[in-house]
This record gives structure tokens, C-alpha cells and sequence, in this order.
């Protein structure tokens, strides 16, 4: 349950940062960095050889390229709820919307996905 809890806080807190940093950005660059980490995740993949994949079950270059993915959704949600919300509330408490949205969003996905 301390685990959920921490890793909830973590990435709400990654989501409040990409919307603070996309509060005051061009609309453009909060997608297009969320584009560039699932390429990145692509690129992992993509260069990994044959013969790493022939004798072991999952290498650990999978688990970069998951974290690059999860990663770029992240950043993507968090880009994208800055620019809806920055029409409709001030600057100031966009990131604390997002935070707590985020947090209490990641919260019971992570529990209705352990039970």
C-alpha cells in the first residue's frame, strides 16, 4: 500500500511539473517532448540485437523502454490537461489542480490494478 501511495505521489508530482512547465510554454512543446520519449522508446527497442533477446526471458533493456513509454504518457497528459485548463483558470492554480487530480487519479488505478 506504501508503495502505491509513493508512486502515485511521484508521478502526480512529474504531472504537475509538465503542466507547470507547459503553463508558461508555445502549446507545441509539451506534446512534442512527449512524442521525442516514445520515440526514444521505439529507438530502445529497436536497437536491441537478437542475440540479447535468444537466451534470457525479458532483458532489462525492455524495462528502459517501458519506463521512456509510461514516461511519454506522463508527460503527455500532463502537457495536455495544462493547455485545457490555462483557458479556464489562472496560472497559479493549474498546477495545483493537476497535482491533485493526478494523484488522486493515479491513486485508484494503481489500487483497482493490484486488486
Amino acid at each position: 500500500m506504501v508503495i502505491l501511495i509513493i508512486f502515485s505521489f511521484v508521478a502526480a508530482c512529474i504531472l504537475a511539473l509538465v503542466a507547470y512547465l507547459q503553463s508558461e510554454a508555445s502549446w507545441w512543446k509539451g506534446p512534442l517532448a512527449s512524442v521525442a520519449l516514445f520515440a526514444l522508446g521505439v529507438g530502445i527497442i529497436a536497437l536491441i540485437p537478437e542475440s540479447a533477446l535468444k537466451n534470457s526471458i525479458l532483458p532489462p533493456v525492455v524495462f528502459l523502454s517501458a519506463a521512456a513509454w509510461y514516461c511519454a504518457g506522463l508527460v503527455g497528459v500532463g502537457a495536455l490537461a495544462a493547455l485545457i485548463l490555462r483557458r479556464f483558470v489562472p496560472k497559479g492554480r493549474i498546477v495545483k489542480l493537476v497535482f491533485g487530480g493526478g494523484w488522486g487519479l493515479m491513486f485508484i488505478g494503481l489500487l483497482s490494478f493490484a486488486s
